[in-house]
């Protein structure tokens, strides 16, 4: 079970005027919630993209000389 606590946020005027005009029968605190959630995955996704891509980086060479290989292999055939 999810336990919930209670806070308090201070949101500008225009975000909550373009929030109500988007979330007009809803509950703003589960819109939020959910924009956080989406928010907060987002940002999850890009940092393992980027250590994913750093890795890649740090290997190209290696990659990049087996590749060859692999096509030199192929062309002996």
């Amino acid at each position: 079970m999810i336990t919930k606590r209670k806070t308090s946020v201070s949101l500008s005027t225009n975000l909550l005027e373009e929030l109500s005009i988007i979330n007009k029968a809803g509950n703003v605190s589960e819109f939020i919630e959910k924009a956080l959630v989406h928010y907060i995955n987002e940002l999850k996704r890009q940092e393992r993209n980027k250590r994913d891509l750093e890795i890649i980086n740090a290997n190209a060479k290696r990659f990049n000389k087996e590749a060859e290989e692999n096509l030199e292999f192929q062309a002996m055939k």
